[in-house]
């Protein structure tokens, strides 16, 4: 397992460029970066001339390119026909960003209860809308990941929904990226990450105030991290991921919040670091 860093928190912070964010990453010696689509990674973020030319400047940084944190620009459970249209083509440009980038995997979450909607027909609306996604993305080699987000307004947002939407979507690229953090919210110990063995492709560092989220400094909040690591190793998991082409799990920091200010942003990166090292001396960059 590697350590790995998504590019938000230099947004978040200082509302940095993509490419900005990826030259600090590399600064602090990561080799593997998540892009953070909803942030400053997005087709609406980036120009032609960007898009072209961001594998060449993240090659030349050192860095690999492992996950596209990418959300349709709507929820796709309230949208209407033509706004769901609209969300698909959005992730199908997406996934040929990825490509074009050399990423195989895209996350996001499969959206939200909407008040005065039936609940099984909101849950069916999302089943259609992911397998459609991952119809359009499997032929091309790419994994579409989904993330528990530990609210009760998510229509998955614990290790039984999870498990259910990966069942009712039925597609054989349809697979998982678990948050330690998320799953702390959701009061799911590290046992839980053995029903989700087969199918996780990544995961994310995160650590958040006990009744909510806050994507703090890794080792400040609830999330017992040590533990959830020592999980992924009795699973033995760099060897289950050899199935999507890698040679190890590479588990990506999530740091900060819209709305946060952040002074030191490198300095949350420290920190996290550290901690991390401690409590799991095997990990590194």
């Amino acid at each position: 397992m590697k350590i790995g860093m998504l590019t938000g928190i230099w947004f978040i912070a200082e509302s940095a460029s993509l490419l900005r964010s990826l030259e600090r990453a590399a600064a602090l010696g990561f080799r593997y970066v998540d892009l953070h689509g909803v942030f400053h990674a997005g087709p609406e973020h980036l120009g032609e001339h960007q898009r072209r030319n961001l594998k060449s400047e993240i090659a030349a940084l050192g860095l690999m390119p492992r996950n596209y944190v990418l959300h349709p620009p709507m929820n796709i459970v309230a949208a209407e026909e033509a706004e769901l249209e609209r969300c698909y083509m959005y992730m199908t440009q997406g996934i040929d960003l990825a490509i074009q980038w050399g990423i195989n995997q895209i996350m996001f979450n499969s959206g939200q209860w909407v008040y005065g909607l039936d609940r099984s027909t909101a849950w069916q609306k999302s089943v259609r809308f992911w397998q459609r996604v991952c119809d359009y993305a499997a032929p091309r080699g790419v994994y579409i990941a989904q993330e528990t987000e530990p609210y009760v307004w998510y229509l998955v947002n614990d290790t039984a929904s999870t498990l259910r939407m990966q069942e009712d979507v039925d597609r054989a690229n349809f697979v998982t990226l678990v948050d330690f953090g998320h799953m702390a919210l959701a009061r799911e110990g590290p046992e839980y990450l053995e029903l989700l063995a087969d199918s996780i492709i990544h995961a994310h560092f995160s650590d958040h105030e006990a009744f909510r989220h806050t994507n703090q400094v890794i080792g400040t909040g609830i999330t017992q991290t040590a533990d959830y690591l020592e999980a992924l190793r009795r699973i033995d998991i760099d060897a289950r991921v050899k199935r999507f082409g890698y040679d190890e799990l590479v588990i990506s920091f999530e740091l900060g919040v819209p709305g946060d200010q952040i002074t030191d942003p490198d300095d949350w990166v420290h920190r996290s670091i550290r901690h991390v090292q401690q409590v799991a001396p095997y990990m590194s960059l």
